[in-house]
């Protein structure tokens, strides 16, 4: 029987992981703290990024692990209706995190740029009348042919008094990680990477990420998780793990037909 307090992406190996970058002096930084004060950043940092996909519960959980440990992290949430919730977004806020907007108007468009950018200002309109937001990330999107991220293209996000893109506007000296594809840096990420980064650094296992905290092999380190695949019990892990297999065979043969 499967032993729930060894298995990976739970929130016991969570709360591990927040543990290990705590006990090994990684000062935790939000998207905006790095976005504007870049040439004034500590010497051994780390930004914690959650994409808030389908259950803002499971985001709530992971955001009272990192303020009991005294992390700060940037949650960004989808403004689908089952996932912005207003209530969660102001209590994840009122613990010290940073809010930002999850967008994926392009491909909620089909590509169409001027009405993308309409939903875009919508939605934007829609977080501050309950939070402070300064930063955005796009949702992947993988199934859509449709990349969020080429809607600055043509527009500018400064416009709508965004601070920055949390993929557009990092530097290439972050270090990122991502449990995209249930593994860090995993081959069955489509589009979950800093683009114009070519090394990138693979960590098969969650305890193989604490190895390399433990030993200080990096000064800075960029994490992007989403909570809901961190679960809390064995059911809910065995549901996470066939979805995410699901996920996965799907990237792959939208991989194969790209080709």
């Amino acid at each position: 029987m499967l032993d729930f307090n060894e298995l990976d992406f739970t929130i016991v190996k969570f709360h591990k992981l927040c543990s290990a970058l705590v006990n090994n002096n990684y000062v935790p930084v939000t998207m905006e703290h790095y976005l504007s004060s870049r040439n004034d950043l500590p010497e051994r940092f780390v930004i914690m990024r959650h994409d808030i996909d389908k259950w803002p519960k499971a985001g709530l959980r992971a955001a009272h692990v990192e303020k009991d440990l005294g992390l700060k992290a940037t949650y960004y949430f989808r403004t689908k209706n089952n996932v912005f919730v207003p209530q969660i977004i102001k209590e994840i806020e009122k613990m010290g995190h940073e809010v930002g907007y999850h967008y994926e108007n392009l491909s909620t468009a089909d590509g169409d740029y001027e009405k993308a950018i309409g939903l875009f200002e919508e939605d934007v309109n829609r977080f501050r009348e309950i939070c402070t937001l300064k930063t955005i990330c796009m949702h992947g999107a993988s199934l859509s042919k449709h990349d969020n991220r080429d809607l600055w293209n043509k527009y500018d996000f400064r416009d709508f008094g965004i601070l920055g893109e949390a993929y557009l506007s990092v530097g290439d000296e972050l270090n990122y990680f991502t449990d995209t594809g249930r593994g860090w840096n995993s081959k069955s990420n489509l589009r979950d990477f800093i683009p114009g980064k070519n090394k990138r650094i693979f960590a098969d296992t969650t305890d193989n990420l604490i190895g390399l905290i433990e030993r200080g092999e990096v000064d800075n380190l960029y994490i992007t998780l989403h909570p809901e695949r961190w679960s809390a019990n064995l059911s809910g892990w065995s549901f996470a793990w066939v979805l995410d297999l699901g996920y996965n065979s799907a990237k792959a043969i939208l991989r194969w037909m790209r080709k």
